[in-house]
C-alpha cells in the first residue's frame, strides 16, 4: 500500500486538520462497523459547532480523503489481515521452501507463553520472501545478503564516510545492513493480543519518529532511505484497532512511511519491492 497520489504534497495543517475532524467525529461507524465517511456537512457542522474556519476547498479535501481512506480500509485492508490460523497456514508452506533449500534466515519465535508460543508467522514470512527474492536476483551469496536480525541503531554516512543521520530505535529488517541501508522495515504482528493496549499504540507513535528521522534527514542531505511498515492480525486491527489502522493511513500520506504492506498483501507486493529496490 502506497501514498494516495493527490494528497502527497498536501501541509502539516491539512494533516492536523485530519487528525482533528477524525477525533472529532469518529474513526468507526457504529452501525455498519466499517471505517467512516465524513461529509462536506458534517465537516462543516463540526466548524461551525466548534467555531473553527474550514475553508471550503479545505473542506471538500477533508470529505475526499476520509472517502479513499474509508475505501482502501475497507475493500483492500480488510481482507487481506490474517487470522493466526491464515498466518499459520501461510508459514508452514514457506518454512518448506526454507528447509528444503537450506535458506539461513531466521525463523523467530513470539514472546508468548503456552499455547500461544509459536513462531512470529509474518515475521518468518518475511524473512524467508526477503532471502528468496534475494537469491532469484542473484544477491545471495556465502552470508545472509540482509540484516533479519538487526541487534544495533541504523547509521547513514556520506560517500566521505562522514555519519549524517542515525535512527533512535532498531528496525526488523534492512537491506543490505542496518549499515547505511537502502531499506528498512518494521514489522507489527499482534496475533494474539486480547486487548489493545499502549504496547500495540506507541508502535504507530514508533514509526511516526522513525519516520520525521528518515525525512528529515533526506531534506538536509538528500540521502534516501526507504522505509516499510508490516502490519498483521485482523483481530487485533480491524475488530480492535480501526482508529489506529487510520492513523497508520495518515501516517503513510503524510510521508511519513513509504510504504505499508498489510496481511497478505507480503506474499505479492514485498518480492516486488525488493526488486524495485535492488534495481532502482
Amino acid at each position: 500500500m502506497r501514498p494516495f497520489e493527490v494528497f502527497k504534497d498536501k501541509d502539516p495543517a491539512f494533516w492536523a486538520a485530519v487528525k482533528y475532524v477524525s477525533e472529532n467525529i469518529g474513526y468507526t461507524d457504529r452501525t455498519t462497523k466499517e471505517v467512516k465517511v465524513y461529509s462536506e456537512n458534517d465537516i462543516k457542522r463540526l466548524a461551525t459547532e466548534n467555531d473553527i474556519s474550514f475553508p471550503e476547498d479545505l473542506v471538500r479535501d477533508l470529505s475526499l480523503y476520509s472517502q479513499q481512506r474509508a475505501r482502501i480500509l475497507n475493500d483492500f485492508v480488510r481482507i487481506r489481515l490474517m487470522t493466526a490460523e491464515q498466518a499459520g497456514e501461510e508459514y508452514r508452506q514457506w518454512e518448506t521452501v526454507h528447509r528444503l533449500n537450506s535458506y539461513m534466515c531466521k525463523l523467530p519465535m513470539n514472546k508468548q507463553k503456552g499455547d500461544m508460543k509459536q513462531v512470529s508467522y509474518f515475521t518468518a514470512i518475511i524473512n524467508i520472501l526477503t532471502e528468496k527474492t534475494l537469491r532469484e536476483c542473484n544477491v545471495q551469496g556465502d552470508t545472509l545478503a540482509f540484516d533479519d536480525d538487526p541487534r544495533g541503531l541504523t547509521y547513514i554516512w556520506d560517500k566521505n564516510r562522514n555519519i549524517i543521520g542515525a535512527s533512535s530505535r532498531r528496525f526488523d529488517g534492512a537491506y543490505p545492513s542496518i549499515n547505511n541501508p537502502m531499506l528498512v522495515w518494521e514489522i507489527k504482528e499482534y496475533y494474539y493480543t486480547t486487548t489493545f493496549g499502549s504496547r500495540i499504540a506507541d508502535g504507530v507513535y514508533e514509526t511516526q519518529l522513525d519516520g520525521f528521522e528518515f525525512k528529515e534527514l533526506q531534506d538536509r542531505s538528500g540521502h534516501k532511505v526507504y522505509h516499510v511498515l508490516f502490519v498483521d492480525a485482523y483481530k487485533t486491527w480491524w475488530e480492535m484497532g480501526k482508529s489506529y489502522l487510520c492513523r497508520l493511513m495518515d501516517t503513510l500520506n503524510e510521508g511519513l512511511v513509504d510504504e505499508i504492506i498489510f496481511g497478505h498483501e507480503v506474499i505479492e507486493r514485498w518480492p516486488e519491492l525488493i526488486r524495485e529496490i535492488i534495481h532502482s
